[in-house]
């Protein structure tokens, strides 16, 4: 075979790829629609154990949560994750999770990501987009609060307690009310939570 006809098939193989249609980025909602994702930060030490340490605790005691820690190389990054939808939830510290709500550095580019907080970690704080479902807080919640002893550090939110408000879902488990209907958010955002038994 000449070097020209590889050439070709080379091409035209990338161009089948790239109008195919397969995009790493359709895989990704995909791959985020089916487990609850705990975004951490190689730069932030302490988030990924803390993330594993959730994910593992939600995979026990929350199955259809598929819950799973991953990494992103800073917290400008899962920043950006956040802001654009692309992450529900992650682990922040404090000062970090405060800056970013409130859209200052280094997240001034955000010019702030509306958050909430889901449950205390020491120093920093699990915390969800403000539209992350109600329903889904309320679970995560309430499974954290009833298994929190392996986790460092781990505490229910109290209200007022640093600069982010508690999630409403959060807040509900918390004052023992029912938990939240299944939504039409809930039910496009994560399903394998949406139709978790009481």
């Amino acid at each position: 075979m000449n070097r020209r006809r590889l050439l070709g098939i080379g091409l035209a193989s990338a161009a089948l790829v790239l109008t195919s249609g397969h995009t790493p980025y359709r895989q990704w909602v995909v791959y985020r629609k089916r487990r609850l994702l705990i975004g951490t930060s190689r730069a932030d030490a302490p988030s990924y154990p803390l993330g594993k340490q959730v994910a593992e605790t939600l995979l026990a005691y929350l199955p259809e949560s598929r819950a799973r820690a991953s990494r992103a190389p800073d917290p400008w990054r899962l920043a950006s994750l956040l802001s654009t939808a692309q992450l529900d939830v992650a682990i922040l510290s404090a000062t970090d999770a405060a800056a970013l709500l409130q859209g200052r550095a280094p997240f001034a580019d955000f010019g702030g990501v509306a958050l909430a907080g889901l449950f205390g970690l020491g120093g920093h704080l699990l915390v969800a987009r403000a539209d992350f479902p109600e329903r889904h807080a309320y679970l995560v919640s309430r499974t954290l609060a009833e298994h929190r002893a392996p986790i460092p550090g781990a505490h229910a939110l109290a209200a007022g307690e640093g600069a982010l408000p508690v999630h409403p879902g959060t807040l509900a488990y918390q004052q023992g009310l029912p938990l939240p209907e299944v939504g039409e958010a809930a039910e496009e955002r994560a399903p394998v939570l949406a139709d978790h038994p009481d």
